[in-house]
Formats: C-alpha cells, structure tokens, sequence
C-alpha cells in the first residue's frame, strides 16, 4: 500500500500551491489545518480527504500522522509553530519535509531533532523548497564538477524583482524573526555561529555582478556530508544593490541591541504585526518571477575551480513543485537514509536535479 501524504497548513498561501499541485498530479493527500470553515472547501473542490490539526495542540498532530506517512508541513512561523510537526514525525515515525527558509529552526531540526529521528526510523527534510533546495543542488553539482580539490562552495541566491505584493505575509514574519537570531556557517570543517550578514560575495548572475549577504542555510548541513574535503560552505541572499551595506550595518546593530532583555521578543512581535499590513500575493496565485541560483567551489587557495547557475521563476511556485515531487517521491520508492538530511543525501544528486526541472529550476549556461 502506497504511504500516505499528509499536508499540514493546507490553507495557508504555500499550502495551497502544493495542496493544488499534488491534486494536478493525480494525488490524494490528507489535508489538515486548524480551521475547518477554511479546510472544507478546498478539500471539496480539490476531492480530497482532510482532518483538523492544530500546533497549539501537538495531540492533534501526533494523532493526525501516521507511521510510514509523508507529512508535509508548511505551517510557520516554524521558530514558533514548528516542534509539534517535527515531534509527531518522529514519534509516528514518518517522513518529514517542510517549508521553513528560517535558519534556528534548520539548525533545531538537524542537530537537536536529527539524532531521535534516526532512532527512531523517522526521516526529517527540513527546508524542501526555495530556501534551500537549489542551493543544495547548484553546490552539488559544482562540487562534483570540481572533483577532490574542492574545499569551499559558496552560493548565492538572487529573486529577482520581488517587490510589494511578490512576498506572502508568512514569510514576512519568518524573515523579521530570522533577522533577530544568529546565524551560523560551516568554516574549517564545522559549523560556526555567526553574525548575519558578516560577509558579503559578489556573483555574476542575469547578466551582471550581484552583491549578496551572508545567512545561515540549510547547505551548511546538507553540502558537507556529500564531499569528506569539503572545509567552509558560505551560503549569501541578494540581490541588494547599493543597500548592501546599509544591510549589513544595521546587522550590526541588532546584533547588539538584541542582546538586551526584551528587545528581542518586542521587535519580533511589532514584526509579526506589520507584517499584516504588507501587500501580499492572492492565495493559490504564484507572481511572475525570476529566480537564479549560482555556486562556485573553490580549492584550499580560493582559486575558482567550478561553477553551477541554475535558472527558475517564482520561488513559491518552485516551493510548492519541489514539495510535492519529493513527497511523491518519497511516497513511492522511499528515502532511506533516517535522521536529519538533504534532498541529494536522501533522493540522489541525478533524482534531485530532475526534481528541480519539474519544479520550473534548471541549470543555465555558465
């Protein structure tokens, strides 16, 4: 019998672009969601199953997910609402891929969840979309192009002409509360906390150079598995232009003015509160975009030795293909590796970058 694909969070903005892509596919995944007013219609129109779940009320969840099921959750934001889905993963067991692009939450799923996954038989894939999927491929590609000699990849992510009405409003609290944590990065074989946007990379992408800022990605821990040599793994976001800096100077400054007791948790609460006052995409709508990915590794001396570009359109599109390829996927022929990994450590380098293809992302000429 084939395992069952669970979407928690169906009704959100990204939920909806998967739950609509599965059902395009001929798939009959379990929608779930606190608000049935919100979940019983779509179910209806889309024919399928659905059940009421809540992050507020882990039970829900431990009694939705099923062992063997495919749970897909995008219910953010994940540093908040996030364990329940996790917990119940490993608890089923069963696989696990989300949507989070928020760097604490990552780091949690690989270091604090991943050993009682692999316990457990569960397997966790923490963020399974734009952020940080072709940035797993991109440097994979590039690291297996430049052979034994590689040391450092650094990657770049570019989403070009994301203006008002481009971002949804979750995405907008996932980013204000990624903001006001620290960050982290992969130098000298381990993983490091660090500043955001300590460094700055500039990478020739749609026809000129880019400058992009330092953040913490999930390639930091699905890059060095893949390449015993591998030594540093930058991972930048961009496309800035002449703010750059005034970004990384204000970093700067939250860096420190969080270190002060309840700064923090107010500015994250004013966030979350303006982020409704942002102009959002339409739900099951997905904005024309364009989106380019570059990786280049590099040996022990910096000298460029490969370079991957990989070219898409709207990330939230990409986002909800990817997610329902890999729980396909991962519903037919199964992932084997448990714990916490990357898509190319669970699915294959070749699998993952045909994945990618179906989602709208392919490589571009260098």
């Amino acid at each position: 019998m084939t395992p069952r694909i669970v979407l928690f969070g169906a009704t959100g903005y990204t939920g909806r672009l998967v739950a609509e892509r599965l059902a395009a596919q001929g798939e009959r995944p379990v929608l779930a969601g606190r608000s049935e007013a919100r979940l019983a219609p779509l179910a209806e129109r889309l024919g399928l199953e659905w059940r009421t779940a809540d992050a507020r009320r882990p039970a829900s969840l431990f009694a939705l997910v099923e062992a063997g099921d495919v749970l897909i959750t995008t219910v953010g934001p994940f540093a908040k609402w996030g364990d329940a889905a996790v917990r119940a993963a490993v608890a089923a067991p069963a696989v696990y891929l989300d949507s989070t692009g928020e760097p604490a939450f990552i780091r949690r799923v690989f270091e604090e969840f991943g050993p009682p996954a692999a316990r457990a038989g569960a397997t966790l894939m923490p963020a399974m979309g734009f952020d940080y999927v072709p940035g797993a491929l991109a440097g994979a590609l590039a690291l297996a192009e430049a052979g034994a000699g590689a040391e450092r990849v650094d990657i770049g992510y570019f989403p070009l002409g994301a203006g008002p009405g481009m971002v949804s409003r979750g995405t907008v609290v996932s980013l204000v509360g990624a903001a006001l944590e620290p960050m982290f990065a992969f130098r000298d074989g381990a993983l490091r906390t660090v500043r955001a946007a300590e460094r700055t990379h500039s990478f020739h992408v749609a026809g000129r150079d880019r400058t992009a800022l330092s953040i913490g990605g999930a390639e930091h821990f699905t890059l060095p598995p893949l390449d015993p040599g591998l030594r540093e793994v930058n991972v930048h976001a961009g496309d800035f232009g002449p703010a750059a800096y005034a970004v990384q100077a204000a970093s700067v400054l939250t860096a420190a003015v969080t270190r002060v007791p309840g700064i923090g948790a107010a500015l994250r609460l004013a966030g979350e509160q303006a982020a409704g006052l942002v102009p959002a995409p339409a739900p099951g709508s997905a904005p024309a975009g364009e989106s380019w990915v570059a990786a280049v590794a590099r040996d022990g001396s910096g000298r460029r030795i490969a370079e991957v570009r990989l070219r898409g359109g709207n990330p939230y599109a990409f986002t909800a293909g990817f997610l329902a390829w890999a729980a396909r996927r991962a519903a037919r022929a199964g992932v084997e590796p448990t714990g916490a990994v990357g898509p190319v450590e669970a699915y294959g380098l070749e699998a993952v970058e045909r994945g990618c293809a179906e989602a709208g992302l392919e490589r571009a000429p260098a």
